[in-house]
């Protein structure tokens, strides 16, 4: 069975499966990761506290990153790799979602699930008038699963 013939859920099986029969680096490269997975958890921001419809709540921009990320996987089928909420201070303005596309996939259509999906979960958490902005501002990206480059 070669790689274009896996489709779906086979796919991710199969390139995570993949993944973990790489052998383990050796020698610089060795080095050089073990030197940048030391220097990891002082790299790590604390989140980011987002404005809600309900001035004595606020939700951590973490949070959000994790919500959407699973809704959008359960409403798409498809895989999240990229994820960036925009906006300044605790105001959220906008949202970008990279997916990895699959052969023959909609990506229009794919794109509106994405696009409905990240909506409910911002105005299910933060509320519609905290979230209208970011709302009207969904920008759904694609990557190919073959040559990691993203497609729009």
């Amino acid at each position: 069975m070669t790689n274009a013939n896996l489709s779906g859920e086979r796919m991710d099986a199969w390139l995570v499966d993949a993944s973990r029969r790489l052998d383990e680096p050796t020698g610089d490269v060795a080095r050089l990761i073990s030197s940048i997975v030391s220097g990891l958890p002082q790299l790590r921001r604390p989140g980011r506290e987002l404005d809600t419809d309900d001035e004595l709540v606020t939700v951590n921009d973490r949070v959000i990153k994790q919500l959407l990320a699973t809704r959008i996987r359960t409403a798409s089928g498809r895989l999240v790799v990229r994820l960036e909420l925009h906006g300044d201070d605790a105001a959220l303005t906008g949202v970008t979602v990279g997916l990895i596309a699959r052969y023959r996939d909609d990506l229009h259509e794919r794109a509106d699930v994405v696009r409905e999906a990240a909506r409910a979960v911002l105005v299910d958490s933060l509320g519609p008038s905290a979230t209208a902005e970011a709302c009207a501002n969904i920008h759904v990206r694609w990557q190919d699963v073959y040559t990691r480059e993203w497609l729009n």
